[in-house]
């Protein structure tokens, strides 16, 4: 009967890493790491905490934040794009109470395969959500990405945002920004800095003015 299974593999170039993240239908979370070219190690599984009613909906957000997070650490180069896959593997049963003795275990030939049998094609991770929810019988969430109102630039930004991408400026003169799902980062030569969420909407609100001024029609 085999798993229906969906995730990525990311690489981290500059430290010549790899990580892979793959959600499957039980609502279980495998991970693993290491070396780019090398074997990768398995991690402990992430389960649903029981008893949940919903627990693949719920794990698919966290599938979510780590492909987010993965990118904002470094890991930008997709190579496993987001992909939804049937195995020939069989999930181990999950234990009712999958916790402390009873936590499931790493799995490393469910994430090889995964990683054998995914496509090459490019795809999102809002699409391979959607593909996953359907071949296992849920109705596929949809995720807001902007009100209708909004100009084209914000809704394509929010998009992007919305399947882990890094928006940033163009490089010049050594100054930019970098904007990820986890925050706003200002860079000047080789120095860059976080900024709150405060400091954020402080710099929204300077920006939008400043935008409306140029807008605004010179008098002589």
């Amino acid at each position: 009967m085999g798993t229906m299974v969906v995730g990525f593999r990311l690489g981290w170039d500059r430290k010549g890493r790899q990580a892979t993240v793959v959600l499957t239908q039980a609502g279980v979370l495998h991970h693993s790491s290491g070396l780019l070219g090398l074997a990768a190690r398995p991690a402990r599984p992430h389960a649903p905490a029981g008893p949940d009613p919903h627990p693949v909906p719920r794990q698919a957000a966290i599938l979510r934040r780590l492909y987010a997070d993965r990118h904002g650490q470094g890991y930008t180069r997709e190579l496993i794009p987001p992909a939804c896959v049937r195995l020939d593997t069989e999930e181990r049963p999950l234990h009712s109470r999958p916790w402390g003795e009873h936590a499931p275990r790493a799995h490393p030939e469910l994430i090889a395969e995964f990683t054998g049998a995914a496509p090459a094609a490019t795809g999102s991770l809002e699409d391979a959500l959607t593909a996953f929810y359907t071949a296992i019988g849920l109705t596929p969430r949809s995720r807001a990405v902007g009100p209708p109102g909004a100009p084209p630039a914000v809704r394509e930004a929010l998009r992007g945002l919305a399947e882990g991408r890094t928006l940033s400026s163009r490089p010049r003169r050594g100054a930019g920004w970098t904007v990820t799902g986890t925050g706003v980062r200002l860079h000047v030569g080789r120095v860059g800095e976080d900024l709150s969420p405060g400091e954020v909407a402080e710099l929204q609100v300077a920006l939008t003015a400043w935008l409306r001024h140029r807008q605004a029609p010179r008098t002589r």
